[in-house]
C-alpha cells in the first residue's frame, strides 16, 4: 500500500494481509497463515474503508488497524523495497 504523510512523502508498505499471505508459502512462517492461500489477494483492493483516527491510527476493513510509529517503521521510501520476498 501506498502511504501519504503529513511531511508530504509517499512511502509504501505491506498490508498485514499481503505479509501473512506471503509468509504463509514459507515453511518456517506459515504455520497457522496458509488458509490465506485459498483467498486471492486481490480482494484487499476491494471496499478496504480506510479510516484515519485522530491520533494517526489506520484501520482497514475495520478491524486491521496501523499505528502510525508501525507504518513510519516499517514503510519504504521505494516500492521496489517490499515488492519482493
Amino acid at each position: 500500500m501506498a502511504i501519504e504523510f503529513d511531511n508530504g512523502q509517499t512511502r509504501y508498505m505491506r498490508s498485514h494481509f499481503i505479509k501473512d499471505y506471503l509468509d504463509a508459502w514459507s515453511p518456517t512462517r506459515g504455520k497457522g497463515k496458509r488458509v490465506n492461500l485459498i483467498i486471492a489477494p486481490t480482494w484487499e483492493w476491494f471496499g478496504a474503508n480506510p479510516q484515519i483516527a485522530e491520533d494517526g491510527t489506520l484501520t482497514l476493513f475495520d478491524k486491521d488497524t496501523y499505528t502510525p510509529e508501525e507504518l513510519w517503521k516499517n514503510s519504504k521510501e521505494r516500492i521496489d523495497e517490499v515488492s519482493g520476498t
